[in-house]
């Protein structure tokens, strides 16, 4: 569901592993071709290996620059069941914010973008959002955070 051309919230998805969350965001980014789809996934498994992208209990933060992104997006993907090892060290995904920018983006995006990074330090935020158990719990979150 598209909050607005920046924000896409799916809700209750049935991932049960990184690959999988990873396929299911190169899904999104580039639906008609499959080597654009090898590339982002590609991209994120190598943001993987630079460092961790826990932000939270519970919750990880994807992203990527790539000229494969056509339109910038941030997806909030809710999971319907834990991820349970998303890697040898980091267990019980629930939440996935991910950040996704297309290269040379314009400024007044970026400092959306950037505005937007800066609510993820707001924990109780975050544990709302992990909290919610209905989809238009989880998108009112998202909306009074963005009013803010």
């Amino acid at each position: 569901m598209e909050i607005n051309s920046l924000y896409q919230v799916y809700f209750n998805c049935e991932l049960k592993t990184k690959d999988e969350v990873f396929s299911f965001i190169s899904e999104i980014v580039c639906q008609d071709s499959p080597s654009q789809k090898e590339e982002v996934i590609n991209q994120l498994t190598e943001r993987e290996k630079v460092g961790s992208t826990l932000i939270a209990e519970h919750v990880m933060l994807p992203h990527i620059e790539s000229d494969q992104i056509k339109r910038s997006q941030i997806l909030f993907i809710h999971l319907a069941n834990p991820i349970e090892s998303w890697d040898c060290q980091t267990k019980d995904i629930c939440l996935l914010i991910v950040l996704l920018l297309k290269e040379n983006e314009s400024v007044p995006i970026k400092k959306a973008i950037s505005l937007f990074t800066k609510a993820l330090a707001d924990e109780v935020y975050l544990t709302r959002l992990l909290n919610s158990h209905e989809k238009e719990d989880f998108i009112k979150e998202i909306i009074k955070k963005q009013e803010e």
